[in-house]
């Protein structure tokens, strides 16, 4: 049985060709499962993650976690970036993460236990914990860690609450410079038949990148991103087919999506 599971598993990606948008650094184990499924990933970054112009006021805030009660951390690069400009491990200060992956790197380099949510991968989920809410954050300092720019919902509705927040943007996102010939070839040759999206900034790097002469195969192919609201973005851009959204943002949960995608277009290229 364990041998017909791992045949099943090998083959449930199969002929599947998608287009992986995750930055560069990150992209390797997300195509490595999807080969594994039988799919073929085509790695495509559409957004490098690269130091903030001026990080003095982040790594001045995370050389004093202690002075906040809650840290939170809204992303895997903000786990990384912050992490390389702290000085020492917080003694005080409760660890918080939007999503799964994010909470997973935090208690890989020690500062676990962190809180998360339970389900979903977003500030509406954070926000909705109880240790969140109005009567826990009333007075609290709150610093949060995330990329220049930022979405302003976490942030505005904490200070809202009565928290003090502020804000330690310890990366920013750059349009990469890469040659999209071949993708745009291998697009408009209907070579393409699923693209995986985790950031709003993603997507619209992707048509930007592609340029308008070539992004109608890119409203006509499959989508798999990782919020509704990511969803919601996806059908303004003129997506035909309503995007799947993956239960959390982590390479597993995107694979499963792929593979509802590909079970709801079984005579698609196999």
């Amino acid at each position: 049985m364990a041998d017909l599971a791992a045949r099943d598993a090998a083959r449930a990606l199969a002929g599947l060709q998608v287009l992986v948008t995750r930055p560069r650094h990150q992209s390797a184990p997300l195509a490595a499962l999807i080969d594994a499924h039988g799919g073929t990933a085509i790695r495509f970054p559409v957004v490098d993650i690269v130091a903030p112009q001026d990080s003095r006021a982040a790594r001045a805030a995370m050389a004093k976690l202690d002075d906040y009660s809650l840290v939170i951390f809204v992303s895997p690069n903000a786990v990384e970036h912050g992490l390389a400009l702290m000085n020492t491990p917080p003694t005080r200060a409760r660890m918080v993460a939007v999503g799964e992956s994010s909470a997973s790197a935090l208690e890989q380099a020690g500062l676990g236990p962190v809180l998360r949510p339970a389900e979903g991968a977003s500030s509406e989920a954070l926000l909705a914990l109880p240790e969140l809410g109005e009567d826990a954050v009333a007075g609290s300092r709150v610093l949060i860690v995330r990329g220049e720019g930022g979405r302003q919902l976490l942030g505005g509705t904490l200070c809202k609450r009565g928290a003090r927040v502020t804000y330690a943007e310890v990366y920013r996102r750059a349009l990469p410079e890469v040659d999209v010939s071949g993708i745009a070839e291998r697009g408009r040759a209907g070579e393409i038949d699923t693209v995986i999206v985790t950031s709003l900034q993603g997507l619209d790097n992707l048509f930007d990148m592609l340029g308008d002469g070539d992004t109608a195969w890119l409203r006509e192919t499959g989508y798999v991103v990782i919020s509704e609201r990511l969803a919601t973005h996806a059908r303004a851009l003129g997506i035909k087919e309503p995007p799947v959204v993956a239960a959390r943002a982590d390479d597993d949960a995107l694979v499963e999506a792929l593979i509802r995608w590909r079970k709801a277009h079984p005579n698609d290229r196999k």
